[in-house]
């Protein structure tokens, strides 16, 4: 489209209409008059670039240094005025003006958005109709109400009357220099108005949260960004703290900003801190940066708090610390040696554990060296061919000898690849010992003899399916067909099942099932059964084998006889079964405590002798549950024999009960076997015949 150059002359009030918009929307005033033009005309507007956030942020903080220049020449000027009127209140016309009647007093106080700074009364009524208006509307706060809330003027030290007499008898002391100065005020109250309506515009079009608090931590001032963020109205959240307001509970027990609000109060130094705030995607991080709002005198009049979403950059930095953090665990716990290599110095520039290890140096040694110190000369040919491909195809693996730091040489295998590292060419070479490679057939013929020869039976089965019939059995060793009586040829093909039998525990057999399909390792005891139908115990471990892609192709299963061990352990239970049979009929109190002096058996006579539960008492401390035992010849008792190894026998008084007991403290490994009985009758009968 052609363009033409035109020249307008334009009002002043206009011109800084348009410069406020430009400012407010970061494009020139050439643009805005075009934009305003196009929408008087009608032509479709053009796409404007949308604002990015760092604009937003510049554009607010070049306005907040704006008004906060713009208030200062207020309090300059409103001062002069304050001067130059005590020195015309020792004047008659001074004292008359403000000699109104009560029904015309002046103004209490007039905020400064409203351009309230007249010196006649039809100014103040003016204003005044101005904020019942205002008022009417319920229209929410400015920003400018939010930095300058208290910044109140009081009209009677200006000399502005309201109605009446007042009225004229101000008008007659105003010299031209007071109308020049009023017009003064009225015009930068005027452009702080305008000043302010641009800053919230630019506040309420920021996608970051925004508020300022006062000293009580009530809200001021909220964007739409934050009213959004707390799913309520900007008008309800006005005058309230935080506590006030219907928000997500998680969010109430963090007392958010609380105590940085009142160190930016005290310090008038900015702070930051980072919060999680529930919302209906999940829980997202805020880094919220609070800031003094200063006022004329210098103290801190409210506190700005701006909050940038700051989910995404954590996720994604946490992502970085543990992919960092998993590469050097890789790299340092890898069992191939690893190096980085300089390609053009040949100097070792980082290496792992393992390979400074396993050459016999310490890392800090290794990382002083060069290739050349731990090479073993190879002929110039393979050398050159070795260059030639690792420059042509960017990677190699071949096979080498290295020296150790004692002199000794080692076959490897090197497998090397060309990679940038801290913006140079390195080589990244893993190195494997070779050795044990050739050492592996003599480890599998070692294995296999140790299997063959173990005394626990070891079996293998397939890992195909697990409902009937169930794994294939693959193999068994000889302890297998010693211990089942079934011989090989028997075995192979048919499934370990063959073995359970009408007592095999359901349960057991269920758990195996369970870990089986998770392919889990698994440890079982089981009552199962040879060839000639006989019981036997085993305890049963099963290992998944996977082969090289993870894949698990079978299960091998260490299968150890503990018939002995079972029958022990059911004849120590019939023991203590016994035992316990004889503590419960006999008539003495009998309890034990274990070395931490908790109950582990209560009989039924200490319960009535004692007249407390083995219920509450198992498993509870005995001081604890008896504390006025503490300190007393019990408690001294009970210490003697558990710390000597001794067993006491006393006579003692217990006053909660007034009772008399004779008491038997038993000390073992376990801790301490008590016998007590009843014996105050005894004790009567003593003393009556005293």
């Amino acid at each position: 489209m052609a363009s033409k150059i035109a020249t307008f002359r334009l009002p002043e009030n206009l011109i800084q209409e348009i410069q406020s918009r430009a400012e407010a929307t970061g494009r020139d005033r050439t643009a805005v008059v075009i934009e305003a033009l196009k929408q008087a005309f009608g032509l479709p507007p053009s796409e404007p670039r949308p604002a990015t956030v760092e604009e937003v942020q510049g554009h607010l903080n070049q306005l907040e240094k704006r008004f906060t220049t713009l208030t200062e020449q207020l309090s300059k000027i409103t001062e002069k005025l304050y001067s130059e009127s005590r020195i015309s209140q020792s004047s008659p016309a001074y004292k008359q003006a403000m000699s109104v009647p009560e029904s015309a007093a002046p103004l209490k106080a007039v905020r400064i958005q409203h351009q309230t700074f007249g010196v006649s009364s039809a100014g103040s009524e003016e204003l005044a109709g101005r904020d019942r208006a205002q008022a009417a509307s319920q229209e929410l706060p400015t920003i400018a109400d939010a930095f300058l809330a208290g910044e109140v003027f009081s009209s009677r030290t200006r000399g502005v009357g309201e109605g009446g007499a007042g009225q004229s008898k101000a008008s007659e002391i105003d010299s031209p220099k007071d109308k020049q100065d009023e017009a003064e005020l009225q015009e930068l109250a005027a452009r702080i108005d305008q000043q302010a309506r641009i800053f919230d515009q630019v506040l309420s079009a920021s996608p970051d949260p925004i508020c300022v608090l006062d000293r009580m931590g009530r809200f001021t001032y909220v964007n739409l960004a934050i009213a959004q963020l707390f799913g309520l109205q900007q008008r309800y959240i006005l005058g309230k703290t935080w506590q006030q307001l219907d928000l997500p509970l998680e969010f109430m027990e963090m007392e958010p900003l609380d105590a940085q609000r009142e160190v930016v109060f005290a310090t008038k130094r900015p702070l930051t801190k980072e919060i999680s705030y529930p919302t209906i995607n999940g829980m997202r991080d805020y880094e919220c940066i609070l800031s003094p709002i200063l006022g004329v005198s210098g103290s801190v009049e409210a506190v700005i708090c701006t909050a940038r979403d700051i989910t995404e950059r954590n996720q994604v930095e946490e992502s970085l610390r543990e992919s960092e953090a998993n590469y050097r665990h890789l790299f340092e716990y890898a069992n191939d040696s690893i190096f980085i290599i300089d390609l053009s110095t040949g100097r070792i520039l980082d290496a792992n554990q393992n390979g400074a290890r396993r050459l016999g140096y310490t890392r800090k040694e290794l990382l002083k060296l060069k290739t050349r110190d731990i090479d073993v000369a190879i002929p110039e040919a393979r050398q050159k061919m070795i260059n030639q491909q690792m420059q042509a195809t960017g990677s190699i693996i071949f096979d080498h000898a290295l020296r150790r730091k004692d002199g000794t040489e080692i076959q490897v295998e090197i497998s090397s690849r060309i990679i940038e590292y801290r913006d140079q060419l390195v080589s990244l070479s893993f190195v494997r010992d070779i050795t044990a490679r050739k050492q592996a057939e003599e480890r599998m013929r070692l294995l296999e003899s140790a299997v063959e020869n173990t005394q626990d039976g070891i079996l293998i089965t397939e890992a195909k399916q697990l409902d009937k019939p169930g794994p294939e059995l693959l193999y068994v060793n000889q302890a297998f067909t010693r211990i089942t009586g079934y011989d090989l040829t028997e075995v192979l093909g048919r499934t370990p099942r063959l073995l359970q039998g009408p007592k095999t525990d359901r349960s057991q057999l269920d758990k195996i099932r369970i870990a089986l399909s998770q392919q889990q390792p698994v440890q079982v005891e089981l009552l199962n059964y040879r060839k000639d139908g006989s019981e036997f115990w085993v305890e049963l471990n099963i290992v998944p084998i996977a082969n090289k892609s993870g894949q698990v192709t079978h299960w091998v299963a260490l299968q150890r006889e503990i018939t002995e061990r079972k029958q022990a352990e059911a004849a120590l239970v019939e023991s203590k079964q016994q035992i316990s049979k004889i503590l419960e009929s006999i008539t003495d109190g009998f309890f034990t405590v274990d070395p931490e002096w908790r109950f582990t058996y209560f009989n039924q006579k200490a319960e009535q002798i004692l007249q407390r539960t083995r219920t509450e008492l198992l498993g509870q401390n005995l001081w604890g549950v008896f504390p006025e035992l503490v300190g007393s010849t019990f408690d001294r008792e009970y210490h003697n024999a558990i710390v000597q190894q001794v067993t006491v026998t006393f006579e003692e008084f217990y006053s909660p009960l007034n009772k008399w007991f004779e008491v038997h403290a038993y000390p073992s490994c376990e801790g301490l076997s008590v016998v007590f009985n009843d014996i105050t009758k005894h004790k009567l009968g003593e003393q009556y015949k005293e």
